[in-house]
């Protein structure tokens, strides 16, 4: 099962309600939601919720000439809205999405607009929000031809790509599929007008370059029980897909993935046993990356698949203690590409379980 497909298993098992009792041992279960998250949704989704999230009228005012920096929280079915100062991180507050939501990938357009890929739970609606700068209620909300989206991009024409799974929930075995697709929407349509179709597994992250190429992270299982993973690229000229073969140390595992000022294909990559997350930097037409960045010399944790690339700087998850690494993280900034550590939002206690999608609008 895919890790994104993991997730939303997790979301599912967070939704049960939980008892008073249960509810008391929330603190002394903390770890073992670290561990086995899967085995303690319950449990977990209260540490998630323990924190009232913070709803605006509206915020533009206090945040004209700032940075902002999002944060989508899978548990809390909202997306973390923070500002980003010379001296760090100042909490601006948060957009909450519909009950059962599980926000994941995000990204900002152009025009500042903010994008949250949401599957949903059960009979909840599928679908991509659009958020303007400095509005907690969305403006355009996407859901035709969505079975399960799990990240989104927008080039510079404003076509919107959405990386959408055709299973939400399901495996990812080999041969299993259809895994899922991307569905293109134009500028200006609430349908979709285009389609990249015949993955070879299932979608796990998209991003656009310079030239509006798209490129997309997948993942699948072959019966020999390793991972297979790779990038997939859509030429906005020739209308084509090819395969890229890039090769990672200790195997491919791929997640979320940005194009540099230079051109670089940056990768987040679980190395080995997926207890290294790093991420890796592949020059134009390389099949080797040529750098690998790494936090604290021992990788993210287990909840890193996203991060936002911003010219010298990338947002991505930190964590308050290695010893919990899926549980307890927070949004910081780090150097790019050295990978050292710039500013973290708060060490604890943690607003929330963890934060996973990221997107900034400077």
């Amino acid at each position: 099962m895919s890790w994104i497909r993991s997730l939303l298993c997790t979301a599912a098992a967070a939704a049960i309600l939980i008892a008073p009792a249960a509810r008391a041992a929330v603190p002394a279960v903390r770890s073992a939601c670290a561990f086995n998250l899967p085995l303690n949704g319950p449990l977990c989704a209260q540490l998630g919720r323990s924190r009232e999230l913070a709803e605006h009228s509206t915020w533009l005012a206090g945040v004209r000439g700032k940075t902002l920096v999002y944060a989508s929280e899978p548990l809390n079915s909202a997306v973390e809205v923070v500002a980003l100062g010379g001296g760090g991180f100042t909490p601006v507050g948060s957009l909450s999405l519909s009950p059962g939501a599980v926000p994941l990938g995000l990204t900002v357009d152009a025009s500042q607009n903010l994008y949250v890929a949401a599957p949903a739970l059960g009979s909840g609606t599928q679908s991509v929000d659009v958020f303007r700068r400095g509005a907690n209620k969305p403006s355009r909300v996407y859901t035709d031809g969505l079975t399960g989206p799990v990240d989104v991009a927008v080039d510079s024409q404003g076509t919107l790509y959405v990386a959408n799974l055709a299973k939400p929930g399901g495996g990812c075995a080999q041969g299993s599929g259809p895994f899922g697709n991307i569905v293109e929407y134009a500028k200006g349509s609430m349908h979709p007008t285009g389609e990249i179709d015949n993955l070879p597994g299932c979608p796990e992250a998209v991003a656009v370059d310079a030239k509006d190429d798209v490129y997309l992270t997948y993942i699948y299982y072959p019966s020999n029980g390793l991972t297979g993973s790779n990038v997939l690229k859509y030429s906005s000229q020739t209308k084509k897909l090819r395969n890229l073969n890039l090769q990672a140390p200790g195997g491919n595992d791929f997640g979320g993935l940005a194009i540099d000022r230079s051109g670089n294909l940056v990768l987040e990559n679980d190395q080995a046993d997926a207890t290294v997350n790093q991420m890796l930097i592949f020059a134009p037409g390389s099949k080797k990356p040529s750098a690998t960045v790494q936090y604290g010399g021992s990788g993210w944790g287990t909840s890193f698949r996203f991060f936002a690339l911003l010219g010298t700087r990338f947002v991505a998850p930190a964590y308050v203690s290695e010893n919990f690494p899926f549980v307890i993280s927070t949004i910081a900034t780090f150097d790019y590409p050295s990978g050292r550590e710039l500013h973290v939002q708060h060490r604890e206690p943690a607003p929330a379980p963890f934060v996973y999608g990221f997107a900034v609008s400077p």
